[in-house]
């Protein structure tokens, strides 16, 4: 049983690695730019997951199961920073939208009554920002998403070529050069 990363962040664990190409795909999807409002061209409209989730590309997660997050991040007593994480598995690489699998792992609270731990339950990759910014900011906690029908939420994307999409890789240049610079 491998143990659970440590990561800052919602960690996407890779447990498939049969298709190269969809763990790609799935990487552009995190890393798109998007929003839910139609035609915004305002660069503050629009976020990305990578902003809010960590993807984990080790061969120790492959096949790695719900049952197994589960084990490895008991109701009690984890120490991880994060109370939910995603699964890219091969029901992800083989849908067009890449729903993750979202799993559950919040701590009992201490001393208070528990709420019990949603079942897994899928978000495709394009919604997955919204989810977690819902989350950091504490006005819907990840459990509430668990019977969510996405179909309902339309996610506009920034194209390549757009100028917000431009100043998203313009901004991601300007940091890697102060992460050289650090270095």
């Amino acid at each position: 049983m491998p143990k659970l990363p440590r990561t800052d962040a919602a960690p996407v664990l890779r447990t498939d690695f049969t298709d190269p190409a969809g763990w790609d795909r799935l990487l552009q999807a995190l890393e798109t730019p998007v929003t839910h409002e139609e035609g915004s061209e305002d660069v503050c409209a629009y976020d990305r997951a990578v902003s809010y989730v960590t993807p984990v590309d080790r061969e120790k997660y492959r096949g790695l199961l719900p049952d197994m997050v589960l084990a490895a991040a008991p109701y009690t007593g984890h120490d991880l920073p994060y109370d939910h994480l995603y699964l890219a598995d091969a029901e992800t690489f083989a849908s067009d939208d890449l729903p993750l699998l979202g799993i559950d792992i919040h701590l009992d609270a201490e001393g208070d009554e528990p709420w019990p731990r949603e079942r897994p339950f899928r978000i495709p990759a394009l919604q997955v920002a919204g989810v977690e910014i819902n989350d950091s900011i504490a006005n819907l906690f990840f459990r509430e998403f668990h019977d969510t029908d996405w179909s309902g939420f339309e996610v506009y994307v920034a194209e390549p070529g757009t100028a917000v999409y431009e100043e998203f890789r313009r901004m991601d240049v300007d940091e890697e050069d102060e992460d050289e610079d650090e270095g």
